[in-house]
């Protein structure tokens, strides 16, 4: 029982024992003095009229008597009036046995009045002739004690009915503050810092709430230092200070991730800027106009070449560089021109002379199964290529496997897929150091008509690029829903994409699905990237809560990779998250990315959120991740993908 409820219950028990003992007290009093009034009544009457029988001057005139005794009787309210001789014989009796409906048996019988009697000697002079009896009617005073019982009950009610409510309101105001103290310490086991503005007026409730409100704050303070702290050590390890792109290091590991052909990556282009002559430039107008003109060019390639998914990267004093992955090349030549012909007005914003400083670039295709140091050999024959060409010119490098397969025929064999089913659900557990499943995550494959399984890096370019994206994406989960009505005991996980949920009809087909088969979404978990959910904030982070509403859990994908500060995780609150993949390949030597990496799981556990390594390949890798407290793992390490039980056709 609540503490509310338990003084208001003490409270009204304590006034109910005073307005009872008060409406006792009330009712003897009138009680005792209806039983006096009725004890006067009778000695009155009976004196009263003794007298006037005694004036009667022939005492054997018993009509006379008679007609006195009646006149009283009519008139007043007596059981009995009785007159006797000196021998006892009775003359005369008038009796009332009238019964008093009005008054309930059980209030008579409760309280008790006593019928006073009053005796009156009448004499014929000095000479006694006879006695006269009086006796009260008890009923008339049952009526009237009737009707004060009834007056005290209405009035004690009315003012213990108004004294409850006087009462619950007031505690209600005196308590509010515990219910906010309330929220506040389920907000902190939430690891959610909320303050109490306004402080109750109440000094002991002040007191507490003013202490509550400094762990809060100080509660808060660590969670933004131990953010900080990692954002820090993430500029320190991936962040180029000039240019805020991505350093070096940090690109030799996404792109190590890209080129991965155990992960469902996509070919795409790679695009490489040369600055020359920038030495040059440095020494005749200082290092600080150099910075500038680099920093400068940075913006206009990540302006001209944004793309879904696309790295952007410093990765030496005079080369910048670009991956746009699931990207056709012939979609970068005009924003590789624009960013060579950008050069003429950046130096004369810097006041350069243009013939001081000229830019060359080149970009290739890229696969995953390339090695890296064959992908940067051949991107660096482009770029001296381009060189060659001359100041701000643009050369693009087809290797033999830059042959693309026309939209046409892609349009043709996807139709072809979707009709005949070939689309098949595969799994790649997560597991915790028990071997537990922490989920299933699901991955798309495509049984080619050759027979072979293909992985989503074959055929997604392809179903992006003809914008069928959102076709595949509703089969995965109708696939999924269906896997879903067997019985499982374990998360399931689906990845979206940042097509579909730009789509809003998707997004009310999304939510309508999920409603109808609420009964068995209880398991089923939706994973968006940590990119989607920073760049495209007003459209994802409305579809999480709705998501959290319907009870579907949400994790985000590739986190750690974006270059900002990871406290929204304190807002966002997502059930799990998996390390960007590019980790592994350098966790087990690299100080800093381990260093990064253990920033980040200690914030997200202080947030009760599960951190999950991915693309673990060995029990190094496996065992270094653990040492920095992370406690679930998906690769191949654990096995490849498998197909998902109880596929059946739509």
């Amino acid at each position: 029982m609540s503490l509310n409820k338990q003084m208001v219950l003490f409270i009204v028990s304590l006034l109910m024992i005073l307005l009872i003992g008060t409406f006792g007290l009330n009712l003897s009093n009138t009680k005792n003095f209806l039983q006096e009034q009725l004890r006067s009544h009778a000695q009155d009457t009976a004196t009263s009229l003794g007298l006037s029988l005694s004036s009667i001057q022939d005492p054997n005139d018993l009509p006379s008597m008679e007609t006195m005794i009646n006149a009283v009787f009519d008139r007043g309210y007596y059981r009995n009036i009785t007159l006797i001789n000196t021998e006892g014989e009775l003359l005369y009796q008038r009796e009332n046995t009238q019964k008093m409906d009005e008054v309930p048996d059980f209030f008579i019988h409760s309280i008790k009045l006593s019928a006073p009697k009053a005796e009156s000697l009448i004499q014929s002079g000095w000479i006694p002739v006879g006695t006269l009896t009086v006796t009260s009617h008890t009923g008339y005073a049952y009526v009237e004690l009737w009707k004060s019982a009834l007056t005290i009950l209405t009035w004690f009610t009315l003012s213990a009915f108004l004294a409850i409510i006087l009462i619950i309101y007031a505690l209600k105001i005196m308590l509010s503050p515990l219910k906010k103290m309330e929220e506040q310490a389920q907000a902190i086991v939430k690891k959610e810092y909320l303050i109490q503005e306004k402080l109750p007026k109440t000094t002991e409730f002040r007191e507490v709430v003013s202490a509550m409100n400094a762990m809060v704050s100080k509660l808060k303070m660590i969670f933004e230092r131990d953010a900080n702290t990692a954002e820090k050590l993430q500029k320190m390890a991936f962040q180029d200070s000039v240019t805020g792109l991505h350093n070096r290091r940090h690109f030799e590991m996404l792109l190590d991730s890209l080129l991965d052909s155990t992960e469902d990556s996509a070919p795409g282009t790679i695009c490489l800027l040369r600055i020359k002559n920038l030495k040059a430039l440095n020494e005749h107008y200082g290092y600080i106009t150099g910075d500038k003109l680099i920093k400068s060019l940075a913006e206009v390639m990540q302006s001209n070449l944004y793309h879904r998914n696309s790295i952007f990267a410093r990765l030496n004093g005079t080369e910048l560089v670009a991956v746009l992955p699931n990207t056709d090349p012939e979609q970068i030549k005009p924003q590789a021109i624009i960013i060579a012909e950008s050069i003429a007005t950046i130096l004369k914003q810097l006041s350069v002379e243009a013939s001081q400083i000229s830019v060359s670039i080149a970009y290739i295709c890229y696969e995953p199964g390339q090695t890296r140091s064959t992908l940067l050999a051949h991107l660096d024959f482009a770029i001296s290529q381009a060189d060659q060409l001359g100041h701000n010119q643009v050369y693009f490098y087809k290797t033999e496997k830059s042959n693309q397969v026309s939209h046409l025929v892609w349009d043709k064999k996807l139709d072809q897929a979707f009709f005949e089913e070939r689309f098949l659900l595969f799994q790649q557990n997560a597991y915790d150091h028990n071997h537990n499943v922490h989920d299933q995550e699901v991955l798309i494959r495509l049984m080619d008509f050759d027979g072979i399984v293909r992985s989503a890096g074959y055929f997604m370019p392809a179903i992006e690029q003809l914008n069928r994206i959102e076709e595949i994406d509703k089969l995965v989960i109708q696939k999924v829903l269906q896997f879903l009505q067997h019985p499982s005991n374990h998360p399931i996980a689906v990845n979206l994409s940042k097509s579909v949920l730009e789509n809003s009809l998707f997004k009310k087909w999304l939510i309508n699905t999920l409603t109808t088969s609420k009964s068995h979404i209880s398991s089923l978990s939706f994973e968006l990237t940590e990119r989607l959910i920073l760049e495209e904030k007003g459209t994802t982070w409305p579809l999480i809560e709705e998501l959290k509403q319907l009870n579907v859990g949400f994790g985000i994908d590739h986190f750690g990779s974006a270059l900002i500060n990871v406290n929204y995780l304190q807002k966002l609150r997502p059930n799990y998250i998996k390390l960007d993949p590019s980790f592994s390949k350098i966790i087990t030597t690299d100080e800093q990315t381990k260093n990064y990496v253990a920033s980040l799981c200690e914030l997200a556990n202080g947030l009760d959120i599960n951190v999950i390594a991915m693309a673990i390949e060995n029990q190094e890798q496996q065992k270094s991740f653990a040492d920095l407290g992370i406690e679930f793992f998906q690769g191949y390490y654990y096995g490849a993908p498998s197909a998902l039980a109880h596929q059946e056709k739509l």
